[in-house]
C-alpha cells in the first residue's frame, strides 16, 4: 500500500514539473511576441523613430554610420529589453541575443511586423557577418518577398526616412549605395 502511495506522488509530481515546463515555452513565446508586437507598434510613432535614431548616433559619438546596432538595441531598450549601452556590432548583437534564447530563422516569408532582421556579409555570404540590421515593418505587397517597409538608421541613404522601403531579398542600390540582401531575422 505504501508503495502504491508512493508511486502515485512520484506520478503526480512528474505530470506537475511537465506542466509548468510547458506553460513556461508557452510563456516565453507569449513573452517573445508581446516584445515584436511592442516593437512594431513603437516604431510606428515617427517621433519614437526619431528619438531612437538620435539616441543611436548619439551612442556612435555622433556618427549615423554603422549604428544599426546602436539603433536595433536602442529599440529593444526602449521595449523593456536590456541590451548593454556598448552594444556596437551585429557580430555581438547576434551573441547577445543568441545567449538570451533567441533562434535565426532564414525563411523570410516567415516575417512579422517587429522582427529583427539581418543581412549577408558583404559578399553574400549568409553564414558571414551582417553588415546590417533592422526591423521589418510590413511588404509593400502582400505576397510579394522583394520589397519591405522596414526601420533602421539608413534614413540619409532613403530621403531622410527611418521607415521606408527596402528590398530585402536582393542586393540593392540606394542613394548609390549597395545594401545587402536579408539573410535571417531573430526571434525568442
Amino acid at each position: 500500500m505504501k508503495k502504491r502511495k508512493v508511486k502515485i506522488i512520484i506520478k503526480f509530481l512528474f505530470v506537475v514539473i511537465l506542466s509548468i515546463m510547458a506553460l513556461q515555452k508557452i510563456n516565453a513565446i507569449e513573452n517573445n511576441r508581446e516584445l515584436r508586437k511592442n516593437i512594431y507598434k513603437y516604431l510606428q510613432d515617427k517621433n519614437n523613430r526619431i528619438e531612437t535614431y538620435y539616441s543611436g548616433v548619439a551612442l556612435n559619438n555622433g556618427k549615423s554610420e554603422n549604428t544599426c546596432v546602436y539603433f536595433i538595441s536602442e529599440v529593444l531598450r526602449k521595449n523593456n529589453y536590456n541590451v548593454p549601452k556598448n552594444m556596437a556590432n551585429t557580430e555581438s548583437l547576434i551573441s547577445f541575443l543568441e545567449q538570451h534564447g533567441w533562434k535565426k530563422k532564414t525563411d523570410y516569408k516567415k516575417l512579422k511586423p517587429g522582427n529583427i532582421c539581418f543581412t549577408t556579409d558583404g559578399y553574400g555570404n549568409k553564414n558571414g557577418i551582417p553588415t546590417h540590421t533592422y526591423v521589418f515593418m510590413a511588404w509593400v505587397k502582400e505576397g510579394n518577398y522583394d520589397y519591405a517597409y522596414i526601420c533602421d538608421n539608413q534614413a540619409k541613404d532613403y530621403e531622410n526616412k527611418i521607415y521606408h522601403i527596402r528590398n530585402i531579398k536582393n542586393v540593392d542600390k540606394a542613394n548609390g549605395y549597395s545594401k545587402d540582401a536579408f539573410s535571417f531575422f531573430m526571434e525568442k
